[in-house]
């Protein structure tokens, strides 16, 4: 049983790692969206206060700066929290590891309560989408919550109920995200056929014509529908992986089709590609652990 207690700490401490990258590239895409980007916008929230429920607008500046530069800071912090924790080595019994994971806990929670708020004010403010935006961008809000729900107490993470629980929130939001995507695609969404259309990686065009760029796009979208049905039934690390390397890809296709400038709208879909991943670590935990346990069985 040693063998089991030290690899199942390893693999998991692998998925709260990325987790922790995955948080802070969204930090660093909503900082970059709305405050340092050369195309710089405020965000959702700031148009719902001032368009629609008429605070003044030096208001809801502060509001939308004080959510921007909050979720920035809250991305160092995270990094931060977790250097410290390993490079003291830290355990859930030292009494500083409980300060460290209050103030990852309130890092963290601003980020999902901010990602939340946002994805509110576009859901009311937005186009005819906008209503799926909750579910769009499910990924995004669970992302720093299932972190928290990991950094809770690592004993019972690595082992129990928490890892559990964790890893179910985490796996039906990369799921429901997909799978809207796949819907939107399906029903061949003016901005996605842009991507395909405007694309040039390496200067390379991938698709001249509307028709055909329907035909891919409508393919593309029934099959992450597939993928995220796939992902919740069957649960295995190479679903885990292919996702998380499309939602690289189609996170990076803002940059293929915008430019250098779209740089942030990347960063901001960071849990698209960094969820899947984590869940193909949490998959490999499982995976180690049912493999040493047929071992010591004999079988």
């Amino acid at each position: 049983m040693d063998a089991n207690r030290s690899t199942l700490p390893t693999q998991f401490n692998t998925a709260i790692w990325c987790l922790r990258f995955t948080v802070v590239a969204q930090c660093v895409g909503i900082s970059g969206r709305y405050l340092f980007a050369k195309f710089e916008t405020e965000s959702p929230i700031y148009g719902l206060f001032f368009f629609d429920l008429d605070f003044p607008e030096v208001k809801c500046q502060l509001i939308d700066d004080f959510g921007v530069y909050g979720c920035l800071f809250a991305g160092v912090t995270t990094i931060c929290t977790g250097i410290i924790t390993d490079c003291f080595r830290l355990t859930d019994k030292d009494k500083k590891s409980k300060l460290i994971f209050f103030i990852d806990a309130s890092a963290l929670g601003f980020v999902a309560i901010w990602t939340l708020g946002m994805a509110i004010a576009e859901t009311i403010r937005g186009d005819v989408f906008a209503r799926f935006t909750l579910l769009e961008e499910a990924v995004r809000i669970a992302s720093p919550l299932v972190l928290i729900i990991f950094l809770a107490t690592p004993k019972m993470s690595c082992n129990g109920l928490f890892r559990r629980g964790g890893m179910l929130l985490l796996l039906i939001a990369t799921s429901t995200t997909f799978a809207f995507h796949g819907y939107k695609a399906i029903e061949l969404y003016g901005t996605f056929l842009d991507y395909i259309l405007l694309s040039h990686p390496f200067g390379v065009t991938l698709v001249e014509d509307q028709g055909t760029a329907e035909v891919i796009l409508t393919v593309i979208g029934w099959v992450d529908i597939g993928l995220a049905i796939s992902l919740l039934v069957f649960r295995y690390r190479a679903i885990a992986i292919y996702m998380s390397a499309w939602g690289f890809l189609t996170a990076l296709s803002r940059m293929t089709a915008g430019g250098w400038e779209a740089w942030p709208e990347v960063f901001i879909r960071a849990a698209n590609a960094g969820a899947p991943l984590t869940l193909f670590f949490l998959f490999s935990v499982k995976f180690h652990f049912r493999n040493k346990i047929d071992l010591l069985n004999g079988q």
